[in-house]
This record gives structure tokens, sequence and C-alpha cells, in this order.
């Protein structure tokens, strides 16, 4: 049986009671960013870093997120609908164009081919945007499966290193 980790405030409440502090990222891509506008994520100069971000990835590198995003989508074996609606804004905040669009749906049908999917790939410069935008989705529905957990620490220290 998993042992499910429950999201609230700042620490995470695991099934057996106790807890431990959210990772040290905090996304300025997580959920609410994507609910609309608000201070979070905002540059103190007024700027927001979360379209700046977005203005330095290519079409090539916003279709990769996504990509990276379904297959933490698909860490725990299901796709929860907040997990769904995540990507769903996540796509439309891209801009991805139809084609685009159809692929993720594919997605999200059937996990990406891990083959595609390395890590150290990613641009040293948008590491942190993909950090985020996949912390944002597994903690979508409230919930943080082992399995997610797990692949995301590695995920990380795959940056790293």
């Amino acid at each position: 049986m998993r042992d499910l980790i429950r999201l609230s405030s700042a620490r995470v409440q695991m099934r057996n009671g106790s807890s431990e502090p959210l990772p040290a990222v905090r996304p300025i891509f997580g959920t609410d960013r994507l609910n609309g506008p608000g201070s979070f994520g905002r540059d103190p100069k007024g700027g927001n870093q979360e379209e700046l971000m977005l203005d330095d990835l290519d079409r090539r590198d916003r279709l990769r997120l996504v990509e990276f995003v379904c297959s933490f989508a698909w860490a725990d074996l299901e796709i929860r609908p907040e997990e769904r609606v995540f990507i769903s804004r996540l796509i439309r905040r891209l801009e991805l164009d139809e084609d685009e669009h159809l692929r993720v749906q594919q997605w999200l049908d059937r996990p990406p081919g891990l083959d595609d999917l390395d890590p150290t790939s990613i641009p040293a410069a948008h590491r942190r945007f993909f950090v985020e935008a996949i912390e944002g989705l597994i903690s979508a529905d409230g919930e943080v499966s082992d399995e997610e957990r797990e692949s995301f620490e590695i995920f990380k220290q795959l940056l790293v290193d």
C-alpha cells in the first residue's frame, strides 16, 4: 500500500502523523499562479518572474517542460483530476499550439517515454523553472505519494550533479 503525504501550510503531513518541512524550493509557478494573478511570484521591482522565465523558453523547451510535468503526473501510476487541471492551465499558459496540445493529450493517456527525459539536458538557466513546475504539479492534489516524492528528489539531484 502506498504511503500518501498531505501538504499543509509549510509542512508535509504524512499518514503516520509525523511531519516534515516542505522542500526548500518555493514555487513561483505553483497552482495559485496558474489560477490567477497575485503577489506570489512577483519580482520586488514589479516584474513577474514567471513571465520573464517563460520568455526564455523556446517552443521546444516549453513542450519539453510539459513532457517532464506529465511524466511526474504518472509517477504514482494515475493522473488525478487536479493534476489534469494543473496541466491544462500549464499548456494554456505556455501557449502551446494545436499539434503540441494533441501531443500533451497523448502523454495524459499514456506516460511519455523515459528515453527522451534526461534532466541533465535541461539548460541550467531553465532548471529552476522545471523544478518549480513539477513541484506545482505534484502538490496540485494536496497529496504527495512516496513515488512522486522519490522521483522528484532524484530529479533535483540529477540537476545539481
